[in-house]
């Protein structure tokens, strides 16, 4: 039988991209200065026919400190989206100021990277760049002067019990973490990536999407694992290491190292930057 049109839910609206600054929560007049003069600045941006279709959001579940993505390249992009649908206050975007990327920013484009210095304390920031060595780099500078990383979980990822995640990592939608998982310091978790228990993955890893690490594994520092690749459970890969798209691990791999195929075999032995 079909449904009548009255029984029908609403049809879901997309995320306000503009965050009202009165319902910001840090309780810090100059964070919610920066915020409405964010606001402002991405409004003027827009049309009057484009912010007319834009809906306010529901910020009255919204908690946790203000955030900036420092980047602005199509993995920023997702970060900020995924902030904006956790409903975390989401100040912008921080990086180098290319027009083709800032005119697709899904929040307003804040300045260069030393914006970062002079804001509040209380503001803390997520690394949109998709390359793990990147990220130990800007994580050192923008650390610097002890302010704080955030850290973001998608409303569509699921974290099991006893699972915990380091200074400035992100789950992507469709990410899950069983049980006993420990993520390190800005670990990025793609979309439907899956971590099995009682793994643990090092600082600055990236799981892109699709991939799968089974139970009892280690990820070292910085290594990525390529979208639908496998690794086994019990397995340790070393540090820096680059796993290949659809790859299977079955057996240990040593730092440094690119392995690709099925199964998983070493293809060079100085592994280059992936993003």
């Amino acid at each position: 039988m079909n449904d009548s049109a009255n029984d029908r839910p609403p049809p879901r609206l997309p995320i306000s991209r503009v965050l009202p600054a009165e319902r910001f929560v840090s309780g810090t007049s100059n964070v919610k200065d920066t915020m409405a003069i964010s606001r402002r600045r991405y409004n003027r941006a827009m049309t009057t026919v484009e912010a007319a279709r834009v809906p306010a959001p529901d910020r009255s579940t919204s908690a946790g400190p203000a955030l900036v993505v420092l980047g602005t390249s199509g993995h920023a992009r997702e970060i900020a989206w995924i902030g904006e649908s956790a409903g975390h206050p989401l100040l912008g975007c921080l990086g180098p100021p290319l027009a083709t990327e800032a005119a697709r920013l899904p929040a307003p484009w804040l300045g260069e990277d030393d914006w970062l210095d002079s804001a509040d304390p209380s503001v803390r920031y997520l690394i949109g760049v998709g390359d793990g060595s990147v990220r130990d780099r800007i994580d050192r500078l923008a650390g610097r002067n002890g302010r704080r990383a955030g850290s973001l979980v998608s409303p569509a990822a699921t974290v099991g019990g006893r699972c915990s995640l380091g200074d400035g990592s992100i789950l992507w939608p469709g990410a899950i973490l069983t049980t006993d998982v420990r993520l390190g310091r800005h670990v990025h978790v793609g979309t439907g990536a899956t971590v099995s228990h009682d793994t643990e993955i090092d600082d600055f890893a990236t799981l892109l999407p699709g991939c799968r690490i089974a139970g009892n594994s280690r990820i070292g520092r910085g290594t990525t694992i390529a979208a639908g690749a496998t690794v086994i459970d019990n397995i340790s890969i070393g540090k820096n290491v680059l796993v290949g798209a659809g790859a299977v691990v079955v057996r240990d791999v040593p730092e440094n190292v690119v392995v690709v195929g099925v199964p998983a075999r070493i293809l060079r032995s100085d592994r280059p930057a992936v993003h």
